[in-house]
């Protein structure tokens, strides 16, 4: 499930950022493939009852726009990549991208913008390095209490998502967070998100174990997931689950 590239364009199909994160797409020209997403856009505007499309398949690839005025944000993922996953990359890295230019005008159509701090911002969100999505205190605490107990070796990691896919703390491994995130989406899909906790048991005998915590006053649960180490038994990981819940609920 491989997040390939990200591309940033104006309406008219110029492209004034990239950036590849696999060597799947090194050598494919930019300015070869973003006119056809303008294109793509004007028609869907003009003739499709005027909406623009945000997802677009295409054998075993995927492309997720979002659109902020007049640019176009696209990635280009696995098509089997989580959506919510996708969509809070891109929303994180739009958000960035509008701090560290706030006016677009003064980016000449033949200008492709460099900048190293946004490169590393960029890298460090699609890789899924350890984040906090909101910078709130009461978050703080949550998140210091799950530094907690990895300092304490009781856990291996964890992250707190929001049920919309966003990532408000991660401490897990790329590969384990994009598969919680799938699995929160196939649940959205189907309407399970009360569904009682769920497991999984890695081939190194680590343990994965999710549970949905509702807080009243937020209009979106949130998703705990832990990871034990492959000596934890499994009915102590549940319990440890259930009074990290609580624990969460409580600061919150």
């Amino acid at each position: 499930m491989k997040i390939h590239s990200l591309f940033i364009l104006k309406k008219t199909g110029i492209c004034i950022y990239s950036r590849n994160f696999t060597n799947d797409f090194e050598n494919l020209e930019v300015n070869l493939i973003t006119p056809f997403f303008s294109a793509i856009f004007s028609f869907s505007e003009n003739v499709i009852m005027k909406k623009t499309p945000e997802v677009l398949e295409m054998s075993e690839l995927r492309f997720v726009f979002t659109i902020q005025e007049d640019l176009i944000f696209t990635i280009l993922s696995d098509s089997s990549a989580s959506l919510l996953f996708v969509n809070s990359r891109l929303s994180r890295i739009m958000d960035e991208f509008l701090d560290f230019f706030p006016d677009i005008s003064k980016v000449k159509d033949y200008e492709q913008i460099e900048e190293p701090k946004f490169d590393e911002f960029v890298d460090s969100i699609i890789t899924g390095e350890e984040e906090i999505y909101l910078s709130k205190v009461f978050f703080q605490k949550v998140i210091d209490v799950f530094k907690e107990l990895m300092y304490e070796n009781e856990i291996v990691g964890a992250a707190l998502l929001s049920t919309k896919g966003n990532v408000i703390y991660t401490s897990l491994p790329n590969e384990i967070l994009v598969n919680s995130l799938k699995e929160l989406e196939i649940r959205y899909r189907v309407g399970t998100l009360t569904l009682p906790e769920m497991y999984s048991r890695l081939e190194n005998g680590q343990k994965v174990v999710s549970k949905i915590i509702d807080i009243p006053w937020k209009l979106d649960p949130l998703l705990i997931v832990v990871l034990y180490d492959n000596t934890v038994p499994l009915g102590m990981a549940e319990l440890n689950l259930d009074k990290i819940a609580k624990k969460i609920i409580n600061i919150i």
